[in-house]
């Protein structure tokens, strides 16, 4: 029969509306290779999954809105990681799990929220206790505080606090998977405590089938005879809004003969003729397909971005900014233009004329998106798990 795996996160999943939400997805489908997975969140009741996967309903009010899951939890890292609301909301997760009939193998925290409720679970069920790491959450924590008007102690305590916190989660698992390198050099892993990097990746083959970029074209009504330059990423995330802002405020008005689309959740409004905001689209390898050129104008973040895999897959050009590059073996000039997003006006220019530069790019670009598949990253997972249950059983 496999393992029973639980894995745990603070926001919906299913169906995946932004990178997060994929990676979380994909890990899951490669989880399940392994035995039956329980994907807990809040809201989960009805949906359905494919054969080996479950949903858990976290029932846990304090996790049905962003302000509260995110935003107050944030704020309130300013007076510590050990506050009322985060030991409620963690007695509640774990209240609610431990109703289910299932001795769990392996607990998999998805997101800082869920460490102590995976911790304690972990050690109820005396199962292996797995994180994912999305990004080092205390540097992307003190990266958005910067830019906002709080005292500078304050900030220092919040972030203090969240690396410590994520910090002991590490200390107590089993197994840590990060998504970069850099990430993982932000944090200690102790001796015994199994380390792997796996970086974000893409469905390789159905996005360099490229879709229906024609219907796509017509569905928003691009203009043609014009560059196409394209934004992926969900706005309700503080670096993709930022990033999707800048595109409209600087980018679109000082290039007025490209069209930029900008395709993910809650995009920004604009009433300027050559920025088009979709939302999420249906066909995501068909607007790939129909763009010239993608962009990636992130200032901050950590990890290995989702997006840049589905444009490499997707044999674009791109601009990144160095943020948007981390993790993934990005060769300025070579497999894509590095630059501050201060120059990307002037790299879009150089691509637009360029007609040896755009094809070397694209060419490269795909080839390098070869090795970025979800199914040749995340078959890492099979073995992993494996172990570290295994590992247990002996400890014990």
């Amino acid at each position: 029969m496999g393992l029973d795996i639980l894995q745990l996160h603070r926001g919906p999943v299913y169906p995946p509306s932004n990178g997060e939400e994929v990676r979380i997805w994909e890990t899951t489908k490669a989880l399940a290779d392994s035995g039956r997975v329980w994907l807990a969140y809040p809201n989960a009741d009805g949906t359905e999954y494919p054969p080996g996967v479950y949903a858990l309903d976290l029932d846990n009010p304090f996790l049905d809105y962003k302000t509260t899951r995110i935003y107050l939890w944030n704020a309130l890292l300013g007076l510590g990681s050990d506050t009322p609301i985060e030991r409620l909301q963690t007695r509640l997760t774990v209240r609610t799990v431990r109703r289910h009939p299932v001795n769990f193998d392996v607990v998999c925290s998805e997101s800082p929220q869920m460490l102590r409720a995976a911790r304690l679970l972990a050690d109820h069920y005396d199962a292996a206790l797995l994180l994912n790491k999305h990004n080092a959450m205390f540097d992307l924590l003190d990266q958005q505080l910067r830019s906002r008007p709080i005292p500078a102690p304050v900030r220092r305590r919040a972030v203090e606090n969240l690396q410590a916190h994520e910090q002991a989660g590490i200390d107590d698992a089993d197994a840590v998977v990060f998504q970069s390198a850099a990430d993982r050099a932000e944090f200690d892993v102790p001796d015994g405590v199994r380390c792997e990097v796996i970086t974000n990746g893409t469905n390789y083959d159905d996005i360099a089938a490229g879709g229906d970029p024609e219907a796509v074209r017509r569905g928003l009504g691009v203009r043609e005879g014009r560059p196409v330059c394209l934004f992926v990423g969900a706005c309700d995330y503080e670096p993709n809004e930022e990033a999707a802002r800048r595109i409209v405020d600087e980018y679109a008005p000082a290039l007025p003969d490209v069209e930029f689309v900008i395709v993910g959740r809650d995009p920004p409004k604009t009433a300027r003729e050559n920025v088009y905001t979709p939302g999420f689209v249906d066909d995501l390898p068909g607007a790939l397909s129909m763009a010239d050129i993608a962009l990636c104008p992130l200032t901050m973040g950590s990890g290995t971005k989702l997006k840049m895999m589905d444009y490499l897959a997707a044999g674009l050009p791109i601009v990144t900014t160095p943020v948007g590059a981390q993790g993934i073996d990005i060769v300025d000039g070579e497999t894509a233009l590095v630059r501050d997003a201060a120059e990307f006006e002037a790299a879009i220019r150089e691509l637009a004329s360029s007609p040896d530069l755009t094809e070397r790019l694209s060419a490269n670009a795909r080839e390098l998106g070869r090795q970025y598949s979800w199914d040749e990253l995340l078959s890492a997972y099979d073995e992993l798990v494996t172990d570290i249950a295994e590992r247990r059983v002996v400890a014990d």
